[in-house]
């Protein structure tokens, strides 16, 4: 059978309308139940951010407390490190005299009788305030003096050629070389000796060489306390 509504027009005209306004109410009801659900979702978020931000601010703060406390232990860190350096510079820029004294007793001659070795190191080499050498000043220091006696001229002129083999000593002079030569005997071999008293007095001077790396310029502190 076919449906027939009864219903006068402006009635079904009215229902349409309540029908539309009833589902434009649900429809904006649905929208701001989403829109609460969106932010009450956002807000738990932002309070996990910064529960989380609370959290990281806590600790970057107990961490600079403990640099604070270990800012000392760092210094003196720095200071051991520092003086450990200097200590190393200036045992590699030490004078070897030990060394030096062992080389002039193996290129000593066996005629030459040393009386008397100074040494000497110049400003220039000691670790401390850099020193300003004067103009000329290198080749005119006498570092290491050498006091003896032989019996001729030629054999000073032997040992001053034996020292400059030393790779420490330079700038080798002679500063006196006075006395007669003893005279030779000759012996049953042909061969001529020496039997008389070293008559020959001499003096030679040497200097240092100076180091490839200057030594640490390096100031003690609380040397007058």
């Amino acid at each position: 059978m076919k449906r027939i509504n009864l219903l006068p027009p402006e009635q079904r005209v009215k229902a349409s309308r309540e029908r539309g306004l009833l589902w434009a109410v649900l429809i904006l009801v649905a929208i701001v139940v989403v829109l609460g659900l969106v932010y009450v979702w956002q807000n738990g978020q932002v309070n996990d951010k910064q529960a989380e931000l609370n959290g990281l601010t806590a600790e970057t703060a107990a961490v600079q407390q403990q640099a604070v406390a270990l800012a000392p232990y760092a210094a003196i860190q720095t200071t051991r490190t520092a003086m450990t350096q200097t200590a190393m510079g200036i045992y590699d820029s030490r004078v070897p005299w030990s060394t030096i004294l062992q080389e002039v007793s193996l290129v000593i001659p066996e005629n030459v009788r040393l009386q008397s070795l100074t040494g000497t190191v110049p400003a220039t080499m000691l670790p401390g305030p850099a020193v300003a050498a004067a103009a000329g000043a290198a080749a005119a220091t006498a570092d290491i003096t050498f006091a003896g006696t032989t019996y001729t001229h030629k054999d000073v002129a032997e040992f001053m050629t034996r020292l400059g083999l030393i790779p420490q000593l330079s700038n080798i002079q002679l500063t006196s070389s006075t006395g007669v030569a003893a005279t030779g005997t000759t012996g049953t071999t042909g061969t001529a000796t020496t039997t008389a008293t070293p008559t020959v007095t001499f003096t030679v001077t040497a200097s240092l060489r100076p180091y490839l790396t200057p030594p640490p310029a390096t100031v003690v502190q609380g040397a007058g306390q």
